[in-house]
């Protein structure tokens, strides 16, 4: 009797617990259905936002194209490795790591030269979605430099104002960056590089290349570099300062200032010590009107509206080297007095003409007017006999008008008669 008992209350037991089970698994349906539809909403927002971004990434790709700025960013990250390492493969191209070099994508890409975007039409390949209409087929186009190539030596000009005459002028017409083949002396010279698609500051090479030249005397650079007169230098005047500032390279610095500039040499590791060690350990430097400065490293040159600070640099770079006059000045001296060299070579910025450019001038003007008078003549002839046409073409037109008239009133009395 008791195990026929027990029997049903477990039975009874284990149904609430089905029950509860099943109001649980109830309950829990619409929250997963809910759920589901979340992810599915989800799922689709964020196709849709990839979907976009593609289409935003090869809406900007087109738009740089159509500009000329060429780039592989519409590619996939996969597509992009696979065409830089096939570029690599084909060209045999080899590359040396070093800190501060550009990464393996940017310099393909800027091996580009030429792309090209064609609309291939569906009626011309088969396809299973009913709502395409067609596809873009980018063609992309690199060079790839020859490995035994003359070399080139690629220089960065600065040009630097200076103060002349209560005038502030600088050297114009100089190219931002110039270079020179050494052995066959030719050269090759950037105004403006970016409309040749180079950024000379990372990479040596350029989608265009500029027209190349033999060295001539006829230009302003030229002669500089020959140390010849500077016959054909020009200067534009500039906007008047205080002082001018130019960075050659680590810490060598170009100034250029009215007058001299009188300024302190204080080491870096002074600042944090008191105004009395600090007076007792400043040095002070006097920069002239124009000048390079070499500020030594861990040291800071304070000149009143500006400051030049050295910077730790690599053992390895290269010293900065100034030919002058057969001379050689390395990165021992600290201050440079490049004023005094100006001032020696001023005969093309002599605002006076000389006797000889006054005669040249004047004999040019004799020619001008003796061309313009004999031409005088001719002219004033034609001038007359078109006055003298037109005035017969009027007569002859007031004649036949006046014939006219007449006739038609003889016609109307012999009407009347």
């Amino acid at each position: 009797m008791d195990d026929g008992a027990e029997r049903p209350l477990k039975h009874i037991e284990l149904t609430e617990h089905l029950e509860i089970t099943q109001e649980a698994i109830d309950e829990i349906l619409p929250v997963l259905d809910k759920h589901s539809e979340a992810i599915t909403t989800l799922k689709t927002g964020i196709e849709h936002l990839q979907f976009q971004l593609r289409h935003s990434f090869l809406y900007l790709a087109i738009t740089q194209i159509c500009n000329n700025e060429l780039t592989l960013d519409f590619l996939s990250p996969e597509d992009i490795r696979k065409v830089v390492y096939n570029v690599i493969k084909l060209g045999n191209l080899t590359f040396n790591s070093y800190p501060g070099s550009l990464p393996v994508v940017q310099i393909i890409t800027k091996l580009l030269v030429r792309q090209q975007i064609d609309f291939i039409s569906k009626s011309q390949y088969i396809t299973n979605d009913p709502d395409e209409i067609g596809r873009l087929v980018i063609t992309s186009f690199f060079a790839v430099p020859r490995q035994e190539q003359i070399p080139f030596y690629v220089y960065k000009l600065l040009t630097i104002p200076f103060f002349h005459e209560n005038e502030t002028i600088e050297l114009a017409q100089i190219p931002r960056y110039w270079a020179m083949n050494s052995i066959n002396n030719t050269t090759m010279e950037w105004h403006h590089p970016q409309e040749f698609g180079c950024d000379l500051r990372l990479m040596t090479s350029c989608r265009d290349t500029p027209p190349i030249r033999t060295i001539s005397n006829d230009t302003c650079l030229n002669q500089i570099i020959e140390r010849l007169p500077l016959s054909r230098c020009q200067t534009a005047p500039i906007p008047a300062a205080k002082y001018f500032v130019r960075q050659l390279r680590d810490n060598f610095w170009v100034t250029s200032s009215s007058e001299s500039l009188h300024c302190v040499k204080i080491p870096s590791s002074e600042y944090l010590s008191t105004m009395q060690q600090t007076w007792n350990m400043n040095e002070e430097i006097i920069l002239p009107s124009v000048s390079i400065v070499n500020v030594t490293e861990g040291h800071t040159v304070a000149c009143p509206g500006f400051t030049l600070v050295g910077r730790p640099i690599s053992s390895n770079t290269s010293s900065l080297i100034i030919l002058h006059n057969n001379d050689v000045l390395t990165k021992n001296i600290s201050v440079m007095n490049v004023h005094q060299y100006i001032t020696k070579n001023m005969t093309w910025l002599k605002k006076k003409m000389s006797e000889q450019e006054k005669h040249s001038l004047m004999d040019f003007t004799r020619q001008t007017n003796a061309i313009s008078s004999y031409l005088t003549p001719f002219s004033t002839y034609m001038q007359s006999f078109g006055m003298l046409t037109f005035s017969w073409f009027l007569f002859g037109l007031s004649a036949a008008l006046i014939y006219y008239i007449c006739r038609r009133k003889r016609k109307t009395c012999q009407g009347n008669l």
